[in-house]
């Protein structure tokens, strides 16, 4: 490896790194969370009634999403950051109300009965968890506005701080919450109180520790609403479809044998996966800043790959009896049916980082050339497959339990990868990564 390349790699691992542990961090909450559902008077109702309540919230809250990329992208200035705060709010108004609309009316109850099969037990307690989850977009789309102006500001490790704050209040209430409200919805408000705590430190953060935003430039044009909506609706279109895969892998293994251990079981393992998933969270960050002609284009894929298989790995080894049993059932203390369910299932998520990685990466060099159109078929696609063998599985073979619903998230990050792999080697702009253009490839991303 010349000067060069390791230059760039410690490059890659100084800018990655803090991301990845930020991410980590986040996904230990809901380990944390799961556990604390575990402890409850009726663990498989809690967490069954959470696993619905939040996929179905989660569909709703996705448009918050795009927030944080559209506030960065459009924040030259003072002015320039209050537009985008204003469309912000706007945007959420609609979100609330829709939000609002649909948990206190018999909707919700239609959604999860007929719609995602929840058995009279469940249904109960599944749209109690989705009121309280009305905090998720407020709290989430307050966090994505004032953790941007941290980021304008180059302090990004307020952003750690304020992780390691919200785990630390999260590991204190998931031991109190299961004794204060051993049938109440722990699980979303065990999530919220670690979200909304994040929300108000950004806010500290980025009001006392950060300093103020420059003018705009008078020289160049003002950003209108309108301009940073046009951005946004594109994003929150791809962050909606999804989610929209949550639902269906719900209401899909809510048909299999014993529905309500398979839900808990199948919570609670791709919960613990999330902390290795989140690995891949910010490849695109790594793909934009660094990819720029075809030798570095080797260079971070072989970097995205190393990630996918470290963190693949690790879940595959976690997933062996002896470490599986001691995750879940001593670690996260959940009973022993659920425990050996997350087992099996947390075997077949094991591929899901390595695919995630190469979907990642892929999808970002198509961004890099702007084809997000593509992008947002990739997901589709992603969707597709997953929906369909979710269902499928469950159908004919109802005694997969939670590997149903495993096998369809790995199966439609593994077509997504392909989709967007295909892509990279047909485009004229993007093909040349792979032909061995270095001079086109140096031109292309130039020209970004």
């Amino acid at each position: 490896m010349d000067k060069r390349a390791k230059s760039e790699l410690a490059g890659i691992l100084r800018f990655y790194l803090p991301l990845a542990a930020t991410s980590i961090l986040m996904m230990v909450t809901h380990s944390l969370v799961s556990g604390a559902m575990a402890r409850t008077l009726s663990p498989a109702v809690t967490i069954a009634a959470y696993s619905a309540a939040y996929s179905v919230g989660q569909v709703l809250e996705s448009p918050c999403y795009a927030m944080a990329k559209m506030v960065l992208t459009f924040s030259g200035g003072k002015r320039s950051y209050r537009t985008t705060a204003m469309v912000v709010a706007k945007v959420l108004s609609v979100i609330a109300a829709a939000y609002i609309l649909f948990a206190w009316t018999p909707l919700s109850a239609m959604v999860f009965r007929n719609l995602l099969g929840l058995s009279e037990a469940v249904l109960g307690p599944a749209r109690v968890n989705l009121k309280v989850l009305l905090l998720w977009p407020l709290a989430s789309a307050a966090r994505s506005v004032f953790q941007s102006k941290v980021v304008i500001g180059r302090r990004t490790y307020w952003l750690t701080v304020n992780m390691v704050l919200r785990v630390a209040l999260m590991f204190v209430l998931a031991a109190l919450l299961p004794r204060i409200m051993p049938q109440g919805p722990v699980g979303p408000t065990l999530l919220m109180a670690g979200l909304c705590l994040e929300a108000i430190l950004a806010f500290v953060v980025s009001e006392k520790l950060i300093p103020p935003l420059p003018e705009d430039d008078p020289d160049l044009t003002d950003v209108r609403a309108s301009q940073v909506l046009a951005f946004m609706l594109p994003l929150a279109l791809a962050a909606s479809v999804q989610t929209l895969a949550r639902p269906v892998v719900t209401a899909a293994l809510s048909r299999t044998t014993y529905p309500e251990t398979t839900l808990a079981g199948y919570q609670v393992a791709s919960s613990f996966s999330y902390i290795f998933t989140a690995a891949t969270y910010n490849i695109y960050h790594v793909v934009v800043v660094f990819v720029k002609d075809r030798p570095s284009f080797g260079r971070v894929r072989n970097f995205v790959l190393a990630i996918g298989i470290i963190a693949s790995s690790m879940l595959l080894v976690a997933s062996l009896p002896g470490p599986g049993s001691f995750v879940f059932g001593t670690v996260i203390g959940a009973p022993l049916d659920i425990s050996q369910e997350a087992v099996r299932t947390l075997l077949v998520l094991s591929v899901t980082p390595f695919a995630l990685a190469c979907a990642e990466f892929f999808d970002g060099i198509l961004m890099l050339h702007k084809h997000s159109g593509l992008v947002t078929g990739a997901k589709m696609c992603n969707v597709a497959v997953t929906c369909l063998t979710a269902v499928a599985v469950s159908r004919y073979w109802p005694q997969a339990g939670g590997a149903a619903g495993a096998l369809a998230i790995a199966g439609g990050a593994v077509v997504e990868a392909v989709f967007s792999y295909r892509y990279i080697r047909v485009l004229p702009d993007t093909a040349c990564y792979l032909a061995g253009s270095r001079h086109g490839a140096g031109a292309q991303a130039g020209e970004m």
